[in-house]
Parts: C-alpha cells; sequence; structure tokens
C-alpha cells in the first residue's frame, strides 16, 4: 500500500537535473523518513523514464542496486550504470564524483 512517501519521493526525483544524482539520505532528510525506506519506495517505481530513480546513489558516491521489472541483481546494476553515462555523469570505480551529488533540497 503506497503512501504520501511514494508520491513525494517521486517528486524529488522529477527535481534533479541532468548530470545530477542524488542520495537516499538527501531524500529522507528532506521527508523524515528512513533511508532504506526510500529504497524501498525507489524499487516500486514502475515508471522508472518518468520517475528516474537511477538517479539516486548511495551517500558514499557508488551506484549501489537497481530494481527493474521486480530484479535486483548484477544486469539491473550495470543498466543503472550505464543510465548514469548515457546523463554525463562520470564514474571512477563505480562511484560519482561528489561534485554531482545534490545533497540538500
Amino acid at each position: 500500500m503506497e503512501d504520501d512517501n511514494y508520491y513525494k519521493v517521486y517528486r524529488i526525483l522529477k527535481r534533479i537535473p541532468k548530470g545530477k544524482v542524488t542520495t537516499y539520505g538527501a531524500i529522507a532528510k528532506k521527508l523524515g523518513i528512513n533511508p532504506r525506506y526510500v529504497g524501498y519506495i525507489l524499487s516500486k517505481n514502475n515508471h522508472p523514464d518518468e520517475y528516474p530513480c537511477y538517479k539516486v546513489v548511495r551517500s558514499n558516491g557508488s551506484i549501489g542496486g537497481y530494481t527493474f521489472d521486480g530484479k535486483n541483481n548484477a544486469k539491473t546494476s550495470l543498466r543503472k550504470k550505464k543510465k548514469l553515462i548515457s546523463e554525463g555523469i562520470k564514474l571512477s570505480k563505480s562511484k560519482v564524483s561528489s561534485k554531482s551529488i545534490i545533497r540538500r533540497f
């Protein structure tokens, strides 16, 4: 069952500009919820082209997992990595540069 936090998280996703990412923690802090709950909400996103959940990374810049079509595995993580690169986000050892991370909304 979805609550208001789903819609609030999805609205934040739409505010992330091209070439930038944010963190689970930054979204959680803005909404006053647990970062793991943010991850759970993102894992339920059925419209990743409309709500770019792939633009959310861990606080240390590592790209983390990516659920796509109900699966979260090495193949979906590679998909996330390719989507980030296609947006012009530079990765080094599967980590995003801190300059690309929005930490406050």
